[in-house]
């Protein structure tokens, strides 16, 4: 996957002072700030295509977005060179909190599916003062302690044995990203590049999949989950295949 390193759906228009139809409200420390300071926060909602870069390694980011929908792989490069693929966030992340700890981004954020993300400039919230509420600081740590336990979730899940394994639990964590049996599938080339593979393998395990009645592909882009198939193939010791 080629990452597109351009801005991020320019026009933006300010959300609405309240973002009660919100499917991330449970875990956006914005839904937590009076609307007389939501106002003078200059919230903006923008868009976000697969290949989008929403925040790089190494640069110090100026705002904290709130993933609203879609996903986005973590892509990490190490001190020796090596970069890889390491994760995914989805519903509810904050992102870019590093910035406002004046630390530089440990991750590059690449969109998989497209979203939407909240935005909120770390200037008028420093300017409102709520860098400094308690309040708001507890529910900004809770959504970084999200993030930090949907990485754990991700690690375990995407660390079977065989592709196949690997692939079901990367399944059942974007069924637990969407809140959906009915999962928004990401393309079998970033698939491969999360779980360290090719594509060709990504089909083949999808093909196996379906064949023991994991899953059930609705068109290109969904797959209707059997959960507890799915929880089976990750718990079977010796896979009847590797991939």
């Amino acid at each position: 996957m080629t990452a597109r390193s351009t801005q991020v759906a320019e026009a933006a228009a300010p959300a609405p002072p309240h973002c009660k139809h919100c499917l991330a409200q449970q875990s956006c420390p914005v839904t937590r700030i009076p609307d007389d300071q939501v106002a003078a926060l200059q919230h903006k909602e923008r868009s976000f295509r697969a290949g989008d870069v929403l925040g790089t390694q190494g640069t110090t980011s100026t705002a904290i977005r709130i993933i609203k929908s879609g996903a986005t792989m973590l892509r990490r490069e190490s001190r020796y060179g090596h970069r890889q693929s390491i994760g995914v966030f989805g519903r509810g992340t904050v992102i870019g909190s590093f910035g406002l700890l004046g630390r530089p981004e440990p991750v590059t954020l690449i969109g998989i599916l497209d979203g939407r993300y909240c935005e909120l400039p770390a200037a008028s919230l420093q300017r409102t003062g709520l860098l400094e509420d308690p309040v708001f600081l507890g529910h900004l740590s809770e959504t970084m302690a999200h993030a930090i336990e949907s990485h754990c979730s991700w690690y375990q899940l995407s660390s079977g044995d065989s592709v196949a394994q690997q692939l079901a639990g990367a399944l059942l964590h974007l069924s637990d990203l969407q809140s959906s049996l009915l999962v928004r599938l990401p393309k079998q080339t970033i698939l491969a590049d999360l779980l360290g593979t090719t594509r060709e393998s990504i089909t083949r395990a999808f093909s196996r999949l379906e064949k023991e009645g994991d899953i059930t592909r609705c068109g290109r882009y969904y797959c209707d989950l059997n959960v507890p198939r799915l929880v089976r193939t990750i718990k079977a010791p010796n896979p009847p295949s590797r991939q």
